[in-house]
């Protein structure tokens, strides 16, 4: 399905039936496709919305000039309201999870719950990602990974793809071959988001003096072997800003625990977003 909101086109799938649950995609450069088909049984409870960021997979490819963090928030509130959801729950994976962030802080009445996959409230910290990738990596991956983090633009989809799955090894705790063949079988690349959000909006992305202000309820998800949001980076920064958080690490996962441990990630999800109050609310001050 597509919406015009906001001033642009974005494509979105909607599954099951339920209280909804926006899941945001990570990447950038990647799309909705990464969450299935390990998300679906979330579908049993959840009217899931799978949207694709503006610049990202089916969604409208016009320019990302001038596009921030808070641009692809307003889209995200502007979607809720075309479907009529007064308030829903939001969870973010990778970078998808710094979106929801400014969700949160933007238009936080209207969030049930925030849920962040593997994120990290700042990426300060590039010496430890290329330490961390090094122990990880090939020779080859890392070279790959560092030429994309740091060198110029990836010139177009097809290179951008090629480079994610030579290195998609590094963000599994066990990499299975299956795992790249499911997740390339229907994603659209898109190398301008992938260029935009890290030449762009990476460098001013720092949202560690503005944790405070979240007071919805968070639900904080880490894989205990990720590379690059590691724990200590990413969750315990997080839970100690975010007034109303937990935190659940899975021990044996890195980057895409909903892959790697599949049903604890559901079960966890689940429960926690079932136990939500059903209409947006601000969390109190102290920790819940």
């Amino acid at each position: 399905m597509r919406a015009h909101i906001n001033g642009t086109d974005l494509f979105y799938e909607v599954l099951g039936e339920g209280r909804p649950l926006l899941l945001i995609h990570g990447g950038l450069g990647l799309d909705h496709t990464c969450f299935l088909p390990w998300l679906e049984p979330l579908a049993d409870k959840f009217q899931l919305v799978l949207p694709d960021l503006r610049g990202n997979g089916r969604s409208s490819r016009a320019s990302l000039q001038g596009v921030t963090h808070a641009t692809w928030a307003q889209d995200l509130d502007a979607l809720r309201m075309h479907l009529g959801f007064p308030a829903w729950a939001v969870l973010g994976h990778s970078y998808g999870s710094y979106i929801a962030q400014e969700l949160a802080l933007l238009h936080g009445e209207s969030l049930t719950g925030l849920l962040l996959s593997n994120s990290t409230p700042a990426m300060d910290y590039p010496q430890q990602i290329v330490e961390n990738a090094k122990q990880r990596g090939t020779p080859e991956q890392v070279q790959e990974l560092l030429g994309a983090l740091g060198g110029p633009p990836v010139t177009d989809d097809a290179e951008f793809g090629a480079g994610w799955e030579t290195v998609l090894p590094m963000y599994f705790h066990r990499f299975e071959e299956r795992y790249r063949q499911a997740m390339r079988a229907n994603v659209v690349y898109s190398a301008a988001a992938f260029n935009h959000a890290f030449s762009q909006c990476v460098p001013a992305f720092d949202n560690v003096p503005r944790l405070g202000d979240i007071r919805v309820p968070t639900l904080i998800l880490a894989g205990r072997h990720d590379f690059i949001t590691p724990v200590e980076q990413g969750a315990q920064r997080l839970a100690a800003g975010i007034p109303c958080a937990t935190v659940a690490v899975f021990e044996n996962s890195g980057h895409f625990p909903f892959i790697e441990e599949r049903d604890a990630f559901v079960r966890e999800v689940s429960a926690w977003v079932s136990a939500l109050p059903p209409t947006g609310n601000r969390a109190s001050a102290s920790r819940g």
